[in-house]
C-alpha cells in the first residue's frame, strides 16, 4: 500500500518544484531595443536559430549585431541570427540543494538498509547505517550538481 502511494507522491513532488518557473515567465519581447538596453557586463544566455547556444556576458549591442564576452574571448553574433536572449541572474545555491540532496538520500539510503535489516541474522543492523551513510553521500553529491546550474534565466528577446 506505502509503495502505490509513495511513487505517485514523488513524482508530483518533483514536477511541482518546476510550477513557480512555468508561472514565473513572462512575454518575451520581439523589440531589439531592448536588448541594446542591456548593461554591459551582465550575464546573458544566447540562443540562436541554427540552435547553438552562448553563455557570455554582455559587451554591446548594435543594430546589427549582439557582442558578447565568452571566456574571455568576444563572440559577434548576426542579428538576423539570434533567436532568443536571457539575462541571468542570481548566483547557484550549490549549498541548499547539496543539504536537500543529503537529507532525501538519507531518508532513501535508511528506508532501503531497513528493508535489508534482519532481526533474526547476525550483523544486519549495519544496513541501516551504511544505507543512511551511502544515501547521505550520493544525495549531498546529486544536490550539488543540480544546484550549480539552477540560475533564474528571464527572456527578454524572442525572435519567432
Amino acid at each position: 500500500m506505502t509503495r502505490k502511494f509513495l511513487t505517485p507522491l514523488i513524482v508530483f513532488l518533483l514536477l511541482s518544484t518546476h510550477a513557480p518557473l512555468a508561472f514565473s515567465q513572462q512575454a518575451a519581447s520581439t523589440d531589439w531595443t531592448v536588448v541594446k538596453q542591456i548593461r554591459t557586463n551582465e550575464k546573458l544566455f544566447v540562443r540562436q536559430k541554427n540552435g547553438k547556444e552562448f553563455k557570455g556576458e554582455m559587451i554591446e549591442a548594435t543594430d546589427t549585431s549582439l557582442n558578447i564576452d565568452r571566456d574571455g574571448k568576444p563572440i559577434s553574433i548576426p542579428r538576423n541570427e539570434v533567436r532568443q536572449v536571457y539575462v541571468v541572474s542570481g548566483k547557484a545555491s550549490k549549498g541548499k540543494w547539496a543539504l536537500i540532496g543529503a537529507g532525501i538520500g538519507a531518508g532513501a539510503g535508511t528506508g532501503i538498509g531497513a528493508l535489508k535489516y534482519d532481526p533474526n541474522k547476525d550483523d544486519y543492523e549495519i544496513y541501516i547505517y551504511m544505507g543512511t551513510l551511502i544515501g547521505t553521500g550520493v544525495g549531498a553529491l546529486s544536490g550539488l550538481l543540480f544546484g550549480q546550474t539552477r540560475r533564474s534565466r528571464v527572456m527578454i528577446y524572442d525572435a519567432r
